[in-house]
């Protein structure tokens, strides 16, 4: 039987940037209890086993991912939060409108039970496995995702294998390579599916030159080899359809990003079939009263910086939310994105005037299922253009953010609401 512990203001359910973001600016307001859920025994999130480049926007510097995830640590613990590590949120009971939500947690000490006016989903993002590539071959060990190579590395100081293909060109692709690196591992090379990567290129093969690897797009993993251990690959262009084999003993899956979103399953709130994670509205809140979300549960992996942004924004509508007992009611308008947009968050629009919008940069945000050259972005509702923008080069699997400020909002049908497309690009 579950115990049941005094309910709480609000409570947070994630320890990462975005989780603890939101918590350090909760902490602004008196007067609210507060606690944070984290599965692990740690805070952080990943930071803690990546490698530089954190904190830019949020802290105002950079740090690498360790010492990061040490500062927002040492920030929150200062606070009135009640801090809880090694706990575990099995279930999420929604409560009617205007009564609390009810939390079932696995802690160190066994099931309790939480009640809470005020939660927010802070749970992160996983890359997807190989079953979910549907990669053939046999089913050998040394298939790793970036997240279980860096903390193999990173955390445990251990050495992955002797010789690595990177699967997939997102930005994780290049920590994967620092990694690798890092772990005296040589690389095979990197493989990518389209005809373009989707990172920043000139990276991407500054990177292959210094450290003698190939990079090899429009190729796809015919078939893995390897009894007991990874042996090799067979690689095929999707060119040449020629087939080529590369010796390695590790494989690393990069990317493909999905939200760890599975306490939504059985709940009212509403996921977006193309994110997987919960759909929102301008103020980061769910379909469900009081219940919001922010980082990458949202749409999958992004800069941690900005999810502590969204987490800080997010905190703030609560906030605002808390120092009332009536739910206001606004009209939102609906967003969608048709392919080769992968999707758009949020996905409920509230028009204000352009002076406000800077305050929600760079939100709302789409992201491309491939890296398009000399694309043009539209905005249409019902049969009317209300916005058009051209673009020399869009990133695959990357933030972009809408200028919905340049938006034509007096002639949005706000029942139909907003259709994204792109009309052209290569």
């Amino acid at each position: 039987m579950d115990i049941s512990i005094e309910p709480l203001d609000v409570t947070v359910i994630g320890g990462g940037p975005a989780g603890i973001s939101a918590c350090l600016e909760l902490c602004t307001l008196t007067g609210l209890s507060i606690a944070l859920l984290e599965g692990e025994q740690e805070l952080g999130g990943m930071p803690r086993s990546c490698h530089i480049f954190f904190g830019l926007r949020d802290r105002k510097r950079f740090y690498t991912g360790p010492s990061y995830a040490r500062k927002l640590d040492r920030l929150v613990r200062k606070t009135g939060a009640r801090i809880y590590t090694g706990f575990r949120v099995l279930d999420l009971v929604t409560g009617s409108p205007g009564d609390a939500h009810e939390l079932h947690v696995l802690s160190p000490e066994g099931p309790l039970c939480i009640r809470s006016r005020f939660i927010l989903l802070a749970t992160g993002c996983f890359e997807s496995s190989r079953s979910e590539r549907f990669l053939p071959g046999t089913r050998p060990s040394g298939i790793f995702t970036t997240g279980t190579l860096q903390q193999l590395v990173n955390l445990r100081g251990l050495k992955p294998g002797d010789r690595a293909l990177i699967i997939g060109s997102e930005h994780v692709a290049l920590s994967s390579v620092l990694t690798l690196k890092r772990a005296g591992v040589s690389i095979a090379g990197l493989v990518e599916g389209d005809l373009r990567l989707n990172t920043y290129a000139s990276v991407a093969a500054s990177m292959s030159r210094f450290f003698g690897f190939p990079i090899l797009k429009n190729t796809a993993i015919h078939r893995i080899f390897g009894s007991s251990r990874v042996e090799g690959v067979e690689l095929l262009s999707g060119r040449s359809k020629e087939t080529l084999h590369l010796d390695c003993d590790t494989i690393v899956m990069t990317g493909r990003f999905r939200p760890d979103s599975s306490l939504i399953d059985n709940t009212p709130i509403e996921k977006d079939p193309y994110t997987l994670g919960p759909a929102v509205d301008t103020a980061f809140m769910t379909s469900v009263q009081n219940i919001f979300a922010a980082g990458n549960v949202l749409r999958g992996a992004d800069t941690h910086d900005l999810c502590a942004l969204e987490g800080r924004l997010a905190a703030r509508s609560i906030i605002r939310n808390s120092r009332t007992s009536k739910q206001k009611i606004f009209r939102y308008i609906p967003m969608r994105a048709e392919r080769p947009i992968r999707y758009v968050v949020p996905q409920r629009i509230m028009p204000m005037p352009k002076r406000f919008f800077s305050k929600f940069l760079p939100w709302p945000e789409i992201q491309l299922e491939k890296t398009l050259l000399r694309p043009t972005l539209e905005a249409w509702s019902r049969k009317e253009r209300i916005w058009q923008g051209a673009y020399r080069r869009l990133l695959g699997n990357t933030r972009i953010p809408l200028p919905i400020e340049k938006f034509l909002w007096d002639r949005v049908d706000p029942a139909l609401g907003v259709t994204l497309r792109v009309i052209q690009g290569v």
